[in-house]
């Protein structure tokens, strides 16, 4: 393929992702200033991240959210859900007000100074796949001997089960 064909296939797949996260994006209405103070946090925390900074909006938003501002709220809250940090991580669905917003710029404001996650953030991702050897012994299990039964912890006790008598035997057992 030429490189226009692999541009234009690139186009059509952002394209794809931005019309998905756009389906998906909380909508609500939103002040200019609330939106951009939003973005100054966002931004702070993709610092960590080493990530493009958002540009800021120039008008109030009746609807969705900014398709960028939303694929940066899900890589943060991805990021806090792989470091297991729960506390921080924004309800996407609950950003309906500019007041809900300033929740979420507090958590993220205080997600980017948490020490602990930023030491996650800064840990190498590892690279491809990663093989691990795993041994598993089998121990042959001795016949269980008349009488005797074999507990779960794979000790042996006096007494059968029924699982291990004759179905026969025991029916004929109950019949004299």
């Amino acid at each position: 393929m030429e490189n226009k064909q692999y541009e234009e296939k690139a186009m059509m797949a952002d394209m794809v992702e931005a019309e998905k996260v756009a389906e998906f994006a909380p909508s609500g209405s939103y002040k200019k200033d609330s939106l951009n103070r939003l973005i100054r946090s966002v931004n702070d925390m993709l610092k960590h991240f080493n990530a493009p900074m958002l540009a800021e909006v120039d008008r109030d938003v009746e609807g969705p959210l900014p398709v960028d501002l939303v694929k940066a709220l899900n890589m943060i809250n991805s990021a806090l859900e792989d470091a297991k940090i729960d506390e921080y991580k924004i309800d996407m669905k609950a950003l309906e007000s500019d007041r809900d917003l300033m929740m979420a710029r507090g958590k993220i404001d205080t997600g980017a100074k948490d020490r602990a996650f930023i030491a996650f953030l800064a840990k190498p991702i590892p690279q491809g796949d990663t093989e691990v050897a795993v041994s598993v012994e089998v121990e042959e299990e001795m016949p269980v001997p008349k009488g005797m039964h074999r507990m779960p912890d794979g000790s042996l006790m006096p007494g059968e089960t029924h699982g291990e008598v004759d179905e026969e035997e025991l029916f004929m057992s109950r019949m004299a």
